[in-house]
């Protein structure tokens, strides 16, 4: 029987983690708190789907692959929310949207993303098309970057347990004893970066400050 190491625990607290910030970002939807950009939650399924299936196809060890499939499944989860609550609102009449609608950038992110999917499925080349995956999913945040710059329309709690899940994945990912460290590492240190700057826009004082207020 396989010994459970340290690369094991931190991939599990990375999932558990994660699951545990698309649970508390599903429950701020319903409570209506905070208002998702359904559009670009819908190009984030896409996304961690070909991300999902590049990363596993590089080094499919469970431990270090746990969190991107639980992006994607969370995903999911929060599209269907957003769009459950939104469908909602309309057969009880209410014209009230609870999400924000898709933008030019919401396209090109989904276009890359398939892209980088096409291009690994014609190569093989699993670490470049999902590095390219990765890193044009910048593309994506900018709605969620503008929004909550705009109006404050994010909880910052989900966001830092997601810091702290892909923390834990990087830690997951340079204790284990795969040949593809670097080619891993794109994903949980690129994806800390992007949530960290929502997890900070989404403090009023923050934003208060940077607009020189």
């Amino acid at each position: 029987m396989p010994q459970f190491s340290l690369h094991h625990a931190l991939g599990v607290l990375a999932l558990l983690l994660h699951v545990w910030g698309y649970a508390w970002y599903a429950r701020e939807i319903f409570r209506g708190r905070t208002r998702p950009n359904a559009a670009s939650w819908l190009m984030w399924l896409v996304g961690a789907w070909v991300e999902y299936v590049t990363f596993n196809a590089i080094d499919s060890d469970w431990a270090s692959s746990a969190l991107p499939l639980a992006c994607f499944l969370g995903c999911c989860a929060i599209f269907i929310a957003t769009a459950a609550l939104q469908f909602a609102k309309w057969r009880s009449g209410s014209r009230d949207r609870v999400y924000h609608p898709a933008r030019w950038a919401d396209y090109a992110a989904v276009s890359a993303d398939l892209g980088a999917y096409a291009a690994y499925a014609v190569t093989g080349g699993a670490a470049w098309a999902h590095a390219f995956a990765v890193v044009t999913s910048m593309v994506s945040f900018i709605p969620i970057w503008r929004t909550t710059w705009r109006h404050g329309c994010e909880m910052t709690g989900p966001w830092l347990v997601w810091c702290a899940a892909y923390l834990a994945m990087l830690g997951a990912v340079l204790a284990g004893d795969g040949g593809e460290r670097l080619a891993q590492s794109v994903y949980p240190v690129y994806y800390f970066l992007l949530s960290a700057v929502v997890a900070g826009l989404s403090y009023p004082r923050l934003r208060q400050r940077l607009r020189g207020q």
